[in-house]
C-alpha cells in the first residue's frame, strides 16, 4: 500500500505558529480544577437537566483547553489526548453508568451513597483516576496480575526499571535526534520512505520507544514514589502493558499487551451503541459494533492530541486507529477459514504478521507528527547518551591534536 506523506508542510505550519503564539496551559486551572468539578457533580448525582448542563460547561472548559500550549508539542499531544479522554470518561461516568450505585472499591466498608458529602466526592475522585480499575470492581478485563512484592521490594524494583527506561529511551531519543529525516524533514526525505525498509523499521521503534517508553517510565517512578511514601500499596500498580508474548495477533495486541487506559469509556461506549442498534450481547454484530465503536472512540480522543499541536493537524491520527479495526476484522476472517479448514500455523507467523503490519500502519500514526516538527524535541533535556558522545569526540579531538 503507498501512502501519501505530507511533511512538505512542516515549515509553513511552523511559522504559523510562531506568528500567533497561543495562550499557556496551566495543568491546575485547565485540567485538575475541571476533574475536581467533576468528581462534585458525580458526587451529587444531579437530575438530567443539571447533568447535561454540567457536562456542557464541562466540554466547553476542555474544548478551550485545547486551543492552549504547553510550550513542547510532544507535551501538547500527550495533555490533549489526556484532555480528550477526560470528556469520554465523563460521558462513561454521567451518562452510562451510576457510578455511586454500580462500582465498588475493595477496601470500601459502607455503601457510598451513605458516605459523607466530602468523603463521597474525594470517593469519585480515586475512581475517577482509575481507568483501569485496579481494586476496583469494574477492573477491566486483561490487565497484568497485580504485584505481590513488599514495600521497599518493589519501589527498588519499579525505581530499577524507571532508570533502565530512561537509559533505553535516551538511546532512542539521541537516535532521532541525529537523523536529519525526523529533525529536518522534507517531502523527499521521510523516515518512512526515503532509507529502506531496515531502517523505517529502526526508525518507528525509535519513535515508540521514546513516546511510548516515556508514559511507562513515568508511570513506573509514580509508582515507586506512591508506594514509597504510603500513599498506595504495591498491587495497586500492576504493570502498565502486557506481556509481548501475548501479541500473535493484531487483536491480542490492543487487547491484551497494549495499555488499557481507555478501555474503560471506549468498552463502556462500544456496549451501548450495540444495544442502541438492537444487537444481542454476544453475537458478531454486537461484537464488531463495539470493535469499531471503541476504535472511533481511541480515534477521536487522539484528535485531541492532534489539535493541541496544531489545528491544521486535526485527523492525523484518525485512520491509523479505524485501520486497526478494518485489519482486526479481516485478521478474524482469515482465522475463521484456517479453523474451518484445520490449518494451523506456528506462533512465529503471528508474530511476523504483527510486526509487518504495525511497520506499515505505524508510519501514518508518525508522520504528521514528524512534519509538525515532533522530531526536533527531546523529552529529556539531560541525556547520558549525548554527553558521552560529545566527551568521545573531545577525547579524540585532543588525540588528533597531539598526533599533530
Amino acid at each position: 500500500m503507498q501512502v501519501s506523506y505530507r511533511n512538505g508542510s512542516a515549515i509553513p505550519h511552523l511559522l504559523t505558529l510562531n506568528q500567533f503564539p497561543r495562550p499557556e496551559f496551566s495543568g491546575l486551572r485547565d485540567f485538575l480544577f475541571p476533574a475536581v468539578c467533576l468528581a462534585l457533580v458525580i458526587s451529587l448525582r444531579p437530575g438530567a437537566a443539571i447533568g447535561l448542563v454540567t457536562f456542557t460547561v464541562y466540554c466547553a472548559m476542555t474544548l478551550r483547553a485545547l486551543a492552549l500550549t504547553t510550550g513542547e508539542p510532544h507535551r501538547d499531544f500527550s495533555t490533549g489526548t489526556a484532555l480528550a479522554s477526560n470528556i469520554a470518561t465523563a460521558i462513561h461516568l454521567l451518562y452510562l453508568s451510576d457510578p455511586v450505585h454500580q462500582f465498588r472499591h475493595e477496601k470500601d466498608t459502607m455503601d457510598p451513597a451513605a458516605l459523607p458529602m466530602l468523603k463521597r466526592w474525594y470517593w469519585v475522585l480515586c475512581l475517577l483516576h482509575s481507568p483501569r480499575g485496579i481494586g476496583w470492581s469494574y477492573r477491566v478485563a486483561h490487565t497484568p496480575c497485580s504485584p505481590q512484592q513488599k514495600r521497599w521490594h518493589f519501589v527498588f524494583l519499579r525505581l530499577g526499571r524507571a532508570i533502565a527506561l530512561f537509559l533505553i529511551i535516551d538511546v532512542a531519543q539521541t537516535y532521532i535526534h541525529s537523523n536529519p529525516s525526523f529533525t529536518h524533514p522534507t517531502p523527499y526525505n521521510s523516515p518512512f520512505t526515503s532509507q529502506g525498509y531496515l531502517l523505517r523499521c529502526v526508525n518507528i521503534v525509535a519513535w515508540l520507544t521514546v513516546s511510548h517508553g516515556t508514559l511507562n517510565m513515568n508511570y513506573t517512578a509514580l509508582s515507586a514514589a506512591c508506594v514509597a511514601i504510603g500513599l498506595s500499596e504495591p498491587q495497586d500498580w500492576p504493570d502498565l502493558f502486557g506481556s509481548w508474548r501475548e501479541s500473535y495477533t493484531v487483536r491480542r495486541y490492543w487487547g491484551r499487551t497494549w495499555h488499557q487506559l481507555m478501555r474503560r469509556y471506549t468498552s463502556s461506549i462500544g456496549k451501548y451503541c450495540a444495544q442502541s442498534l438492537g444487537f444481542e450481547k454476544g453475537t458478531k454484530r454486537s461484537s464488531y459494533t463495539q470493535l469499531y465503536a471503541g476504535f472511533i472512540v481511541s480515534a477521536l480522543v487522539h484528535m485531541g492530541g492532534d489539535c493541541m499541536v496544531g489545528r491544521q493537524y486535526v485527523g492525523s491520527t484518525f485512520p491509523f486507529f479505524i485501520m486497526q479495526a478494518v485489519v482486526i476484522t479481516v485478521e478474524d476472517v482469515v482465522i475463521g477459514l484456517g479453523k474451518r479448514t484445520c490449518v494451523r500455523c506456528p506462533l512465529v507467523v503471528g508474530y511476523v504478521w504483527v510486526f509487518v503490519w504495525f511497520m506499515l500502519s505505524r508510519a501514518w500514526y508518525i508522520q504528521w507528527a514528524v512534519d509538525a516538527g515532533l522530531g526536533k524535541e527531546q523529552p529529556f533535556k539531560f541525556s547520558v547518551m549525548q554527553v558521552l558522545l560529545n566527551y568521545s569526540d573531545n577525547a579524540r579531538a585532543v588525540m588528533h591534536k597531539h598526533v599533530l
